[in-house]
Order: C-alpha cells, then structure tokens, then sequence
C-alpha cells in the first residue's frame, strides 16, 4: 500500500481495537448453561413442553446445545431473535421449530459479515506501506537496468565471421574434389562401363587443362 494512502497511527489503533472485539465475538461459547438457557427460550415459543415431560424435553434441549457448541454466544443470541421474530437469514418453514441444525446454520450464516470484515481489518493491518519512487530514483532505475543489458550483450560469444571463398579458390576445391573421385574410381573401377566412363572424364581434364 501507498504510504499517502495508508491508514494514520490514530487509525490503526482504532482497527485494531475493533479486531479484538470482532474476534471475540467469533469465539465459541465457554459456558454450555447460557447456550441453554438461549435455547430454551427459543423453544419456549413452539411445541416444547406440549405432550413432552421434562426429560424428553431436557434431552431436546441437550441435541441443540451439541450442535451450538462451536459457535459464539452472541451468534446463537441473534439466530434465536431472528428465529423469534421471524425474520432468518437462510429459508425455514415458520410453522416448525428450528431443527438443531437448521439452529446451527442460521447461527452461522450470521457469522460471515463479521468474518468478511475482521478479513478486511487484518488485510489493511497487515499491508506492506511503501513509498512511491520519485522521477529521480525511476531514472536511476532505468540507468542501472540500460548498463546490465549492456554488460550482457558484451558478456554474449560473438559468431566468428569467416572470409568469403574467392572464385579462384572455389574452382581449386572443385578441381580437388574432382580429382580425388577420379583417383578413387580408377582404384576401385571394373568392366568396360567404367573404363569408357574414365575415358571421357580424362578427356574432359584435358580439356580443362587446355583451358587454363
């Protein structure tokens, strides 16, 4: 982050204050009495206690503190005012109780806007502050960077350039070429097709010859 842009001494402490509470509104429960106590509550407004005795209703209470357990207090606060009021975050037949997980997952769901935001909080907290380069550091820059390419180009084996061939010198090799196959031939050669084909390969030498 720009350091013109980045947040003031003043700011920073006022962030991280607020961190501290989003995390402590993210930690889970330590005291399962008052996530029952939340419970009950809730389900004081359905069918609890209608045709159930205390134990059977006890044991539905313990079935929706197990599935609280990991959440904030504060979570399961407003998950049950919103399931009392009627206006939940995620759908739910309003004529039911909640199910334990459908309690867990209304809870949760209430959850993401302050993990979006502590995730905000610690990403400006975190930020790397650097300062913007004047025109005088960028041409430094570039100075430094125009003589490593040069160092690198001088560093690069150059293609060594060999001398064009004469035409004097090409017919030599020519003529050496020649002259070696003929020597092969009349060392390898059989039969009358080579000897005719001797013939007239030294005729033409002579001809050659004669031209120079």
């Amino acid at each position: 982050m720009r350091r013109d842009r980045a947040v003031s001494t003043t700011e920073r402490q006022q962030l991280c204050v607020l961190a501290e509470r989003l995390r402590a509104e993210l930690t889970a429960a330590s005291n399962p009495r008052h996530v029952d106590t939340v419970v009950t509550r809730v389900l004081l407004g359905f069918e609890q206690g209608r045709g159930r005795g205390d134990d059977e209703n006890e044991v539905l209470v313990a079935e929706y503190v197990s599935a609280l357990k990991d959440l904030p207090l504060a979570a399961i606060h407003e998950a049950a005012e919103r399931f009392r009021n009627g206006k939940t975050l995620r759908p739910w037949v309003k004529r039911w109780r909640p199910s334990p997980a459908e309690f867990a997952d209304e809870a949760r769901e209430g959850l993401i806007p302050l993990r979006t935001q502590l995730l905000h909080i610690r990403r400006v907290l975190d930020a790397e502050i650097y300062d913007v380069p004047t025109p005088e550091q960028r041409a430094e820059v570039a100075k430094a960077a125009e003589a490593h390419l040069q160092r690198m180009r001088q560093a690069e084996p150059q293609p060594e350039r060999r001398r064009a061939e004469t035409p004097a010198e090409i017919a030599r090799a020519q003529r050496a070429k020649l002259d070696e196959d003929l020597a092969r031939l009349r060392a390898t050669g059989h039969g009358p097709d080579i000897g005719r084909l001797m013939a007239r390969l030294d005729q033409r030498q002579g001809q050659a010859g004669g031209a120079r």
